[in-house]
């Protein structure tokens, strides 16, 4: 078996969905969470406890009405715009893009994201499975390097909340390259890569079980791999 294969996903190929305020296509969705899902042969089904990606936009002044979570870990890309956040977690917070929410959902909470002015705001929406049911909801907001990728789920400090999964977000500045032994899911959220040869655009998802990866242009990533003790 070719360990350097790696399947690509196009949003561009994929149904777009939504609801309220937000327009959206699911790209990624688990088995665990939804079964009927594994009879869906176009989209992927996540890795280990990463479960769930979509990648869209908030509408103009508009958005997602209150509406609750509970055992989930929820990592929000703003990759353009200004999004604010209203909740049980607190009210008020605004992410601009480029910038990330990760919210842990815990025993409970509610809240309501939405675009703050007349600008649509995009955002990559990714859910994890937490490491235990029933921890104390909480949440964290990254500004993210610019030249390079930051930790924003299950890093080897405090700094990020504990997880069995890794999520790093950011951009690699052109010609730089990345490599890994290990399976993984990464998005394109601009400009163009290689994958193990394989050039890949924004909108992308790329799945496989090792990667080297050489920014072209412009290049904003999502990478997902398992946690350091997998």
């Amino acid at each position: 078996m070719n360990t350097d294969a790696v399947r690509i996903i196009d949003k561009q190929t994929l149904p777009i969905g939504g609801f309220a305020g937000i327009v959206e296509t699911r790209m990624a969705m688990s088995p665990k969470a939804w079964p009927h899902a594994l009879t869906n042969t176009q989209i992927s089904h996540g890795l280990d406890d990463f479960i769930y990606l979509a990648y869209g936009h908030f509408k103009p002044n508009n958005g997602a009405p209150l509406h609750p979570h509970k055992d989930v870990d929820i990592v929000s890309f703003i990759t353009s715009g200004s999004v604010g956040h209203q909740g049980t977690l607190g009210d008020g917070t605004i992410i601009n893009g480029p910038g990330v929410q990760v919210q842990r959902a815990g025993t409970g909470m509610q809240h309501a994201e939405f675009s703050v002015n007349d600008e649509k705001a995009g955002i990559v929406q990714i859910w994890f499975l937490p490491p235990r049911n029933g921890l104390p909801p909480a949440y964290q907001n990254f500004t993210l390097d610019k030249t390079g990728l930051t930790t924003v789920l299950g890093g080897s400090d405090s700094d990020t909340f504990d997880s069995d999964m890794h999520c790093q977000i950011g951009f690699i500045e052109d010609d730089k390259t990345l490599a890994l032994t290990k399976p993984f899911v990464a998005i394109i959220t601009r400009g163009t890569a290689t994958i193990n040869g394989k050039k890949v655009t924004e909108g992308q998802l790329i799945e496989g079980k090792n990667m080297s990866l050489t920014a072209i242009e412009n290049l904003g990533l999502v990478l997902i791999t398992q946690g350091e003790g997998k």
